[in-house]
């Protein structure tokens, strides 16, 4: 079973690892949105010449410039009408249907009659002439009901079989009930007589299903609907039925009624396909326009078949310029979009890991927004038919909540990749409204200006504020292109276009609002907002870990503000390092007492264990801890924290310990975390306050000497071992790193007061001569002197 589900797990595995590395999928993307903002955006370049209503008066003289045609679509639509109306609705007439009930009651009256008839067996046989037997009883017969029901297709209570079973499911009932069924059915019973007498006037086409047989039927009343069929049922058994049993009569007749079922049914395709066929042998009405023929003088009033021809001719004239204008946006979204990529996004270190899953977001965002875009301008259109084509001139764009795209991209990619990707948004938005630069002057500025206001966002409630702010500023760009664009001030539009303005702000707020937790889940991403709420010590996975590992949660929580202060003192995340740190042993939760910080009891268990046990239970615990954490969803980022903070660092007490077993197959290979190593400066800080905080907390007498002797160490041998080279720390960052960690280690562990019952003895320890532990070096703890650390690099003076 385990295998079959792997097995089926494989194909969504392959496909979305071949999604997230192929360079198709990109080129794909690009293609895509350049086609489908072309296609939504070139009916909105078209220029309306002739702009006439019926009624108007020609400014000018209109000639035609070629021969062409007109359809006059009015007349030729009334007549594809006149074609629909004139064609018959099918009805198909199942003539199989009676057959098969009647075959129905025919095996269900045979399985009751079954218990009556005697044994087949010629012994048997004699024996029952000589006994005699009676009738089979009814709780004998009452078996076979289920049997009975499922062959006649419905439900009989236990009083209706009762009846049947007194006069032994003679066949005569069974001849009664196909009878009446037959006279009704081959009448025709219609589904829904309304809607068939609605075409009484012009008859309706009979069709027999299984054969190609048809006829005419003119006279529709003939047909019963349910209700009348049900009716039917009842006269019809009232001349068959008479001196039959009233109770048995109830019940033949509410057979045939239970089973009675239409079978007359409307075709709706094969009466779609006619009416197709009708209307395409309609001939559309033509006007022929010759070259230089006047369509209309100047001062002459339009008439309906002059705009015709007028429509015409525009569909003519236009028609070029809609082409060339559709390859003129392609050609702009494709080159904006490509060259923008190649100069700021191809090589950017936020998007370097997982780079095709940051592009189909972005590229989703772009299609989402430039849809808004497009949503607005219709409803704008649509309210008012006659509004100017130049859409820049009316200020609703103000409205459109865009910069709420650059608010989502500054959140979970950073607020430079946020500028590039609004500069884009705000080129084809401004295409939108036929390249004005006022509106991409508002977008990229008001863009730009919600990106800032959210760059350093950690809770959802500061999306309000940065919507205000960002609502402030749109008024005052309105403003700004107001002055711009009008000649005279007008008040009473400048006051509009502020409110305007306004809303705009309000609604990009709110739009970052409700998308940010739907991407969250989506794209996997993890925003400063959702580390926020993990930093909660009441999260269920940190109470878990405070109660069942209270040595690993004290251990976690140090080591937190190690890292937290590491972070602010480089200038790198301080909340996703504090985060990582909260969450990085949470696999100790599966072996709890296999970690020396856990081992309450002095007790411990790798004592009775191999080095290779004890090195595999160790690093299980970072296995187990992605398998908690992708549970829990903590996000890619606490993932990697997890995966990270060992690197592939080696166990050195389980491997010297194996060595002095004096095995010589020993593999250092299997002693090591299989990494990978730090990717981050951030993980590099949690790795760093790791093993600091652990060796730190095994000193003897942990004086500020020997903390610094010993962080100096530390960090010394993890930098020696190449752990740090994959990520962006530095020798300044490790210095600034040992320093921060040192003042906080100095603080956690400093000297106390020893109190004493007797003065006498406090006074004996001041006259002994205690030993200056300030200067003594720091232990090298689990050194192989058989396998010395290759390229070991002393840091030295490092943070002092």
């Amino acid at each position: 079973m385990h295998m079959k589900k792997t097995k089926r797990n494989i194909w969504p595995d392959k496909v979305k690892t071949f999604l997230s590395t192929t360079p198709y999928l990109l080129w794909f993307m690009l293609f895509a949105i350049t086609f489908v903002f072309t296609f939504f955006q070139t009916p909105e370049q078209q220029n309306i010449t002739f702009s006439y209503q019926v009624g108007d008066v020609a400014l000018r003289d209109i000639k035609a410039p070629k021969d062409f045609l007109v359809e006059d679509k009015e007349v030729s639509e009334k007549r594809r009408g006149q074609a629909k109306d004139m064609v018959r609705i099918v009805y198909d007439y199942d003539a199989g249907l009676l057959p098969q009930i009647s075959s129905n009651i025919e095996e269900a009256m045979q399985t009751g009659r079954a218990v009556f008839e005697p044994d087949e067996n010629p012994a048997a046989e004699e024996h029952n002439i000589r006994e005699n037997p009676p009738d089979p009883t009814f709780a004998m017969v009452l078996e076979t009901k289920p049997g009975f029901e499922k062959k006649l297709g419905i439900a009989i209570s236990e009083g209706a079989y009762s009846i049947l079973h007194k006069h032994r499911f003679d066949p005569e009932i069974t001849e009664k009930i196909q009878t009446i069924l037959g006279k009704v059915l081959s009448n025709g019973v219609v589904a829904n007589k309304e809607i068939l007498l609605e075409e009484e006037n012009k008859g309706i086409i009979l069709r027999t299903i299984g054969s190609s047989e048809e006829r005419i039927v003119n006279n529709l009343k003939v047909f019963y609907g349910p209700d009348q069929a049900k009716a039917m049922v009842r006269i019809e058994g009232e001349s068959l039925l008479k001196g039959i049993n009233y109770n048995l009569t109830n019940l033949i007749v509410d057979i045939c009624q239970r089973l009675l079922q239409p079978n007359i049914f409307m075709n709706k395709n094969e009466t779609q396909k006619r009416i197709l066929a009708a209307q395409s042998d309609i001939n559309p009405v033509m006007y022929q326009v010759k070259a230089g023929e006047m369509i209309l003088r100047e001062g002459e009033r339009v008439n309906t078949t002059k705009l015709l021809k007028l429509n015409a001719l525009q569909e003519q004239v236009t028609e070029k310029t809609i082409y060339v204008s559709a390859a003129g946006i392609a050609m702009i979204t494709f080159f904006l979009i490509l060259v923008s990529y190649q100069l700021f996004l191809k090589d950017h270190k936020n998007l370097e890991n997982d780079h095709n899953k940051h592009m189909v977001f972005l590229a989703m965002g772009l299609i989402l927004y430039l849809g808004f875009v497009k949503i607005s301008t219709y409803l704008v259109q649509s309210a008012d038919p006659h509004q100017a084509w130049d859409l820049a001139s009316a200020s609703f764009f103000m409205a459109i909540p865009l910069p709420a795209a650059a608010m989502i991209c500054c959140l979970f990619l950073g607020f430079d990749i946020a500028i590039y990707f609004s500069l884009v948004l705000s080129v084809l938005a401004a295409l939108s409204f036929g390249g004005s630069f006022e509106v991409f002057i508002f977008f990229f500025l008001s863009c730009s200006a919600a990106a800032f206001l959210v760059r350093k966002s950690r809770e959802r409630k500061s999306f309000i504020m940065a919507g205000l702010k960002l609502s402030l500023f749109n008024m005052a760009l309105a403003v700004s292109l107001g002055f711009y664009s009008l000649v005279q001030p007008d008040f009473m539009m400048f006051t509009k276009e502020i409110l305007i303005a306004f809303c705009g702000g309000v609604f990009a707020a709110t739009l970052t609002i409700g998308f940010t937790p739907l991407i969250e889940i989506l794209f996997d991403y993890t925003t400063e907002a959702k580390l926020l709420e993990f930093s909660n010590l009441d999260q269920p996975l940190i109470k878990k870990l405070m109660i069942e590992a209270p040595g690993t949660y004290n251990h976690s929580v140090i080591v937190a503000t190690l890292s937290e202060a590491a972070a602010s003192a480089i200038g790198a995340s301080s909340l996703k390092a504090k985060v990582m740190a909260y969450y990085h042993d949470i696999g100790k939760l599966d072996k709890t007492m296999y970690f020396i910080e856990n081992q309450a009891d002095g007790k411990n268990r790798h004592d009775k264990l191999s080095p290779s046990m004890s090195a595999l239970i160790l690093i299980q615990h970072v296995k187990k801890g992605v398998e908690l954490a992708k549970t829990s969803k903590l996000g890619n980022e606490i993932i990697e924290g997890i995966t990270q903070h060992h690197g592939t660092s080696l166990i050195k007490y389980f491997y010297n310990k194996a060595l002095k077993s004096g095995k010589d197959n020993v593999n250092e290979e299997n002693f090591r975390y299989p990494g990978p190593k730090p990717q981050t400066r951030e993980t590099g800080i949690v790795m760093l306050a790791d093993v600091v905080e652990a060796a730190v907390r095994a000193l003897e007498r942990p004086t500020p000497a020997r903390i610094r002797g010993r962080v100096k160490e530390l960090i010394n041998d993890i930098f020696a071992d190449g752990q740090l080279e994959e990520c962006e720390l530095t020798l300044k960052d490790l210095h600034q790193i040992a320093k921060s960690f040192n003042n906080i280690l100095t603080s956690i562990y400093h000297s106390r007061i020893e109190y004493t019952d007797k003065p006498q003895e406090k006074k004996k320890e001041k006259n002994e001569s205690p030993k200056d532990t300030d200067r003594q070096p720091a232990k090298s703890n689990g050194t192989n002197p058989n396998h010395p650390q290759k390229d070991r690099t002393d840091l030295k003076r490092l943070g002092l």
